[in-house]
């Protein structure tokens, strides 16, 4: 493979020799721009009010952008195979919202002509095309101010393991309470209500403009999402987001405790998210595959044609999958390769990463994070010590490794929109 820095090299000599028509560019399209887009995984009755801001990093020239925000929560707090259902807000949102760039500089966002928009239960909404001009790999944060009937949504992370949603240096924060907050859309300091580990936010679902770009939306469970996971410099979180987040605009619609067949039975919100992007990446299998209780030790076969059943819902799409780290047992807390004990299904699971590894129908490629977590190709065995504290999930330092490994490597130019 040669080195993509080699691509640069003695480019202007061949273009004074370059015959011909121009190379033909991807055609124009609406997709998402900008990092860090999040779906909702959880909700409150009791504080309904707040001020948002959230930190977002531009992966093309953005000229003008829009932003949709929901009033619907992947509800994450069942158990595997419990109770995880895309689940409808109650009552109406009243949302307004800003861009915020460069800091301190704010540019009102419009839904209709208007400053404030209602979102119904279970609905999305879709603001106007606002004029910014923010270049490429640029930070710039989205305000949003809410006012909810009955309940509002958020995206929180977990206090054990650490998991954190919110990148306070890179300026996230969320004020909310009980009864209504002045509107800081267009200034004043909004100062996070919790510091906690599991402090929450809201998000927009995705953030929009005309680009020539790829887009990406992330489907996958809690490696995905980054559990135990703290943002990265660029506030990327988990396997995919480290690895994708510098090079693409994205949606991350992960949460932990997904898995294939919950997807199939409760998809369309997700699923419609598809409109904003050009590929998507489904990663989902561990939770199906593993030992364990309802819904899990799966075959390979029977999960592979789950993932098939997903893969055709994106059909429209240039859709890519992922290889699965292993889950182990360990008599050490993991600090050597030799005292794990592999997972009871572990055939299966090797199975299955030998079929991603060798082409499914529908996926263009794959990027295989089970050679960058495991001991040895198919050992069913962690690398140690460092790479996980529970033999299921990365940690910080296994999820800030695998954006500077071989894993996402040829992404540059395995994703593209060659003929679009």
């Amino acid at each position: 493979m040669v080195g993509l820095s080699g691509l640069s090299l003695g480019l202007g000599a061949q273009d004074k020799r370059r015959s011909g028509p121009p190379p033909v560019l991807p055609s124009l399209y609406q997709g998402v721009v900008a990092t860090k887009c999040t779906i909702p995984t959880n909700s409150s009755t009791t504080n309904r009010f707040g001020n948002s801001r959230s930190h977002h990093v531009a992966r093309d020239i953005i000229s003008a952008l829009r932003i949709e925000l929901p009033n619907w929560y992947w509800y994450r707090a069942g158990t595997i195979g419990g109770t995880q259902v895309e689940t409808n807000g109650t009552g109406t949102v009243t949302y307004r919202a800003s861009v915020e760039y460069p800091e301190g500089v704010f540019t009102q966002i419009l839904w209709g002509g208007v400053a404030d928009v209602v979102c119904a239960a279970g609905a999305s909404v879709l603001s106007d095309m606002t004029a910014v001009a923010i270049p490429a790999g640029a930070a710039f944060w989205i305000r949003i101010h809410l006012a909810a009937t009955s309940r509002m949504v958020f995206v929180d992370g977990i206090a054990s393991p650490v998991t954190r949603v919110v990148d306070p240096g890179a300026g996230d924060a969320f004020e909310y309470g009980s009864t209504a907050q002045p509107d800081k859309t267009m200034g004043g300091t909004i100062t996070a209500t919790s510091v906690a580990d599991a402090a929450p936010i809201l998000r927009p679902t995705a953030i929009v403009g005309m680009t020539r770009k790829p887009s990406i939306l992330l489907i996958g469970d809690s490696k995905c999402w980054g559990f135990g996971d703290t943002p990265s410099a660029g506030s990327d979180a988990g396997e995919i987001a480290r690895g994708l987040g510098p090079l693409f605009g994205y949606i991350n619609a992960a949460s932990a405790g997904d898995f294939l067949s919950a997807y199939i039975a409760a998809n369309a919100k997700r699923t419609a998210l598809k409109q904003h992007v050009s590929h998507v990446v489904v990663q989902t299998a561990i939770n199906a595959l593993r030992q364990g209780g309802s819904g899990q030790n799966k075959t390979a076969a029977t999960v592979l044609a789950e993932q098939q059943t997903i893969l055709g819902l994106f059909s429209d799409k240039r859709r890519l999958t992922v290889t699965t780290a292993p889950q182990s047992a360990s008599s050490d807390g993991w600090a050597t390769v030799a005292s794990q004990t592999v997972n009871a299904n572990s055939a299966q699971i090797v199975a299955f990463s030998d079929a991603i590894r060798a082409g499914v129908a529908g996926s263009l490629g794959y990027f295989d994070v089970a050679d960058h977590y495991e001991s040895a190709r198919n050992s069913g065995r962690w690398k140690a010590p460092g790479f996980t504290s529970d033999g299921l999930h990365s940690t910080v330092s296994g999820y800030q490794g695998i954006a500077a490994s071989e894993v996402y490597a040829a992404a540059a130019t395995m994703i593209n929109r060659a003929g679009l």
